[in-house]
């Protein structure tokens, strides 16, 4: 799914989902450990802004037609996409939740 793995700006992304229907009977995607870690370690060296990162958590996080492997990354999501209700977002938080995801990827 190419609103989970950012392929193209946020606006040009939603535009497009919002010719899918809200209601769905099974996920079309589940995001795995691996899809979060890519995400996050883009921001980390600059290819995204802390901005589009929080854009990309909110607009996943209203997805039906999303499920997620990992229960963690459900949580990850829910507190990207509110930042300021979550002590923000820095490079070194989020160093620290790719580097525990890449333990559990490795598990």
């Amino acid at each position: 799914m190419d609103l989970v793995l950012l392929k193209d700006s946020i606006e040009i992304l939603e535009m497009e989902l919002s010719n899918f229907p809200w209601d769905v009977e099974a996920p079309l995607y589940a995001i795995s450990n691996e899809d979060v870690v890519v995400i996050l370690k883009r921001c980390i060296l600059g290819g995204i802004s802390f901005d589009t990162l929080i854009d990309w958590a909110n607009a996943i996080e209203c997805r039906d037609d999303l499920v997620f492997i990992d229960e963690v990354n459900q949580e990850l999501i829910i507190e990207l996409s509110n930042p300021e209700i979550n002590g923000g977002i820095t490079k070194d938080k989020l160093q620290k939740i790719v580097n525990d995801l890449e333990i559990k990827i490795i598990g």
